[in-house]
C-alpha cells in the first residue's frame, strides 16, 4: 500500500468512528404556555380570550368581536405572567377602541392592574404601551383621582399599595413607581 492510501483509510476510519460514537440528538418539541402543542390547540379551539388576543397580536383585530375585546381586560390580572404580557400588547393595539367604548372599566381595570402588577405595568408600559403613552396617562390619571375621591384615600395611599406589591424591585424602580404616580396626579 502506498502512502496516499494509506492516509486516504485512516481518515475515513477517523470520521466513521467520530460518527459512530456521537450520539443522537432527540428532537424535543419547544412547548410552552403560548408556543408548541398548546398554540396549536388554541389555533384550533373556539374562540376565547386567549386566541382573540393572538388574533389581535397577529393583526386580525377585525376578526374578534367587540366583547372578546372587552373580556381582553378582565384577563388583565391572570395569574399567568406569560399571558398577562400578551394581553397587554392585544389592549395596546386596540386601546383607543377600548377606550372610546368603555373608558370607565379600561380605567378601572388598567389601575387595578398597575396596583397589583405595578413593575410588570411600568415595564409593559415602557415596552409596548409607549406609542399609546398619551392614552395611558390620560386613563391612569382619570383612574388615580376616582380612586382618591374618598377624602380617606390618598395618592400617598396609592404609593403604598403599589410599591407592597412590587416584588423584586430595585430602590431605582420602586423611586420611578413613586414618580409615576405623582406624574398622574399632576397630568391633564
Amino acid at each position: 500500500m502506498n502512502f496516499k492510501t494509506i492516509l486516504f483509510l485512516l481518515i475515513i476510519s477517523s470520521l466513521s468512528a467520530c460518527s459512530f460514537f456521537k450520539e443522537k440528538e432527540e428532537n424535543k418539541p419547544l412547548l410552552s404556555k403560548i408556543d408548541g402543542q398548546e398554540y396549536y390547540n388554541l389555533r384550533n379551539g373556539e374562540m376565547d380570550t386567549q386566541k382573540a388576543c393572538l388574533y389581535i397580536l397577529k393583526g386580525m383585530k377585525d376578526s374578534v368581536n367587540y366583547n372578546l375585546k372587552i373580556d381582553l381586560l378582565d384577563s388583565l390580572e391572570s395569574t399567568d405572567s406569560i399571558w398577562r404580557k400578551q394581553y397587554f400588547k392585544a389592549i395596546n393595539l386596540i386601546l383607543p377602541e377600548i377606550q372610546e367604548g368603555q373608558p370607565e372599566r379600561l380605567e378601572d381595570i388598567s389601575f387595578s392592574y398597575f396596583l397589583h402588577f405595578p413593575n410588570e405595568f411600568v415595564e409593559n408600559l415602557n415596552n409596548e404601551g409607549f406609542n399609546n403613552i398619551d392614552n395611558w396617562m390620560t386613563i391612569m390619571s382619570h383612574a388615580l383621582k376616582k380612586a382618591t375621591k374618598p377624602n380617606d384615600i390618598t395618592a400617598t395611599s396609592v404609593i403604598n399599595a403599589s410599591l407592597s406589591n412590587c416584588k423584586d424591585c430595585s430602590e431605582s424602580k420602586k423611586k420611578f413607581i413613586v414618580r409615576f404616580i405623582e406624574s398622574l396626579e399632576n397630568f391633564n
